[in-house]
C-alpha cells in the first residue's frame, strides 16, 4: 500500500474534521447536563431492555401453552 501526499492530506483533513465536530457536540453541554443525560439515557435504556425481555419471555411462554395443549388434544382416550 503506497501512500501517496493526496491520501495523506485528505485523511489529515478528515481527521481534523472529524476532531472539530466531535469537541463541538462534547462542549455543546455542561458536565452536569452530560451526567443528566447519561442517567436518563441509561434509565430509557433499561426500560427498553425490560420491555423487549417480557416480550419475549411471554412469547415463549404462550408458544409452551400452546404445545401443552396442542398434545393433551391429540392424545386417544383410549389410551388412558
Amino acid at each position: 500500500m503506497t501512500f501517496t501526499m493526496d491520501r495523506l492530506t485528505s485523511g489529515a483533513a478528515y481527521s481534523t474534521s472529524a476532531g472539530l465536530v466531535s469537541n463541538g457536540i462534547l462542549t455543546w453541554l455542561s458536565p452536569d447536563e452530560w451526567s443528566a443525560f447519561g442517567v436518563l439515557t441509561g434509565i430509557a435504556l433499561a426500560l427498553l431492555t425490560l420491555m423487549i425481555n417480557w416480550f419475549y419471555k411471554r412469547k415463549v411462554a404462550l408458544a409452551q401453552i400452546e404445545a401443552l395443549h396442542h398434545k393433551s388434544c391429540d392424545k386417544d382416550p383410549r389410551e388412558e
